[in-house]
């Protein structure tokens, strides 16, 4: 297969790509008006887009493929990272929402009114 074929191959499927990549940049765009942990999630899908694409680049110039390799390998592991603590955070802003909405609503703890040991 020709290095033309190929090229117009992956740049159809990074232009493909773009309902991952566009809505992650407009996220970190937005900046303060996102939860960080959506912030941190699309910086995670950004880094794992670039870094597949700077892969590519790699492998099609005349390039030892053991730095692409390594690029994947970082790009990976970024990827990683950046999910997981966006993963923890997540978590974190669901723990203060659910305290924010119990001080507005709190649980009942007495039974309802007219109901007997019988009626439970």
């Amino acid at each position: 297969m020709s290095h033309g074929v190929l090229a117009v191959g992956v740049v159809v499927l990074f232009a493909s790509g773009n309902v991952w990549y566009l809505p992650a940049y407009i996220d970190l765009r937005a900046g303060q008006d996102r939860p960080r942990s959506r912030r941190l999630a699309a910086a995670a899908v950004l880094t794992g887009w670039v870094s597949a694409a700077l892969t590519v680049f790699l492998l099609l110039i005349p390039v030892d493929p053991g730095m692409a390799a390594l690029l994947a390998v970082a790009g990976t592991t970024a990827v990683v990272s950046l999910t997981v603590q966006a993963w923890l955070r997540r978590s974190e802003e669901q723990r203060e929402e659910e305290a924010r909405w119990s001080v507005l609503f709190p649980a009942r703890t007495a039974d309802p009114v007219g109901t007997t040991e019988d009626e439970q």
